[in-house]
């Protein structure tokens, strides 16, 4: 069982967040009482899947940095390449198994930092300030990103957050149900684990949690920078937007089996193997004591 000390979040309404700092930050609960189905966790989580940290995390909304998804360099997985130098590097970066340290903190409010260290800099040689502020303001939960490059170099990376949704929201309901409402945009499909990809049209459209997701739904380019996750039986949706992180250009829609009780919708600035893929322009390129900002938020509500 992981060693760490959670942080609740409670608004006048009764909403509520809880973030765990020294498990990479990660924000565990949000959930908010709503009429004839009391406090409804919007997220998926449980003490079992905490006790399995770091080996798996398979609930709430994990950070990804400074690497999303995977990259293999040189012939080796979990590696990137930068500057002639091979660096290792875990699945989704290393941030989510971070101390996070705990910065500011009030009822509604916290704000959370990591910084690079010696072991950070033996996988990625850069020096780096990363603040996380999680807020509820009337029954919805925002959260901003703040990344400084402290560096005296170009600071290359790839960032994006990982919310395992809860499907259904209330036993009243079914997962069959549900679906994503998801607007105009281009479907991205990989090839060669990464080396390329290509782009066609994906209309709007109401798209089922039944879908086998498994090799994960690529999109780029939303004509609206928002999902809604909607739960018919339970009359409930979350609206997940970040029309306030223009970077995060990417959505990635994932779970392992169509039976999980969870459905990952996640705004990412990269595709997978990027650093590979350098060329594309989708790494951020952090010029030195320059800062990188992006803002989201999620609501939990009655279908509207």
């Amino acid at each position: 069982m992981p060693d760490y000390t959670p942080v609740t979040l409670t608004d006048a309404d009764g909403s509520l967040a809880v973030i765990a700092p020294q498990l990479g930050g990660w924000l565990l609960r949000y959930a908010r009482p709503v009429a004839g189905h009391g406090l409804v966790e919007a997220l998926h989580c449980s003490q079992a899947v905490i006790d399995r940290y770091p080996r798996e995390m398979y609930a709430g909304n994990p950070v990804l940095f400074p690497l999303v998804s995977y990259n293999h360099a040189q012939g080796k997985d979990h590696h990137y390449e930068w500057n002639g130098q091979l660096h290792p590097m875990p699945q989704h970066g290393f941030a989510r198994r971070s101390k996070w340290s705990v910065v500011e903190q009030t009822a509604v409010s916290l704000t959370l930092e990591l910084t690079d260290t010696e072991a950070t800099r033996a996988a990625y040689p850069f020096a780096f300030c990363h603040r996380i502020t999680y807020r509820l303001v009337n029954g919805r939960l925002h959260w901003e990103q703040v990344v400084e490059n402290r560096s005296p170099e170009v600071m290359p990376f790839a960032t994006g957050f990982h919310p395992y949704f809860a499907v259904p929201f209330t036993p009243k309901s079914e997962r069959a149900a549900c679906f994503v409402e998801i607007p105009e945009a281009k479907r991205m499909t990989l090839h060669d684990r990464g080396a390329s990809f290509t782009a066609k049209p994906f209309p709007a459209q109401n798209w089922s949690v039944q879908e086998d997701v498994a090799d994960t739904l690529f999109l780029a380019g939303l004509k609206k920078p928002e999902l809604v996750l909607v739960d018919p039986g339970s009359e409930l949706e979350a609206i997940f937007n970040f029309e306030d992180a223009p970077q995060h250009r990417f959505v990635a829609l994932w779970t392992k089996t169509p039976e999980e009780p969870f459905y990952c919708l996640e705004p990412w600035t990269a595709l997978p193997n990027a650093f590979t893929r350098a060329k594309e322009r989708e790494l951020i390129l952090l010029d030195p004591r320059a800062t990188f900002r992006a803002a989201m938020w999620m609501e939990l509500r009655k279908m509207a």
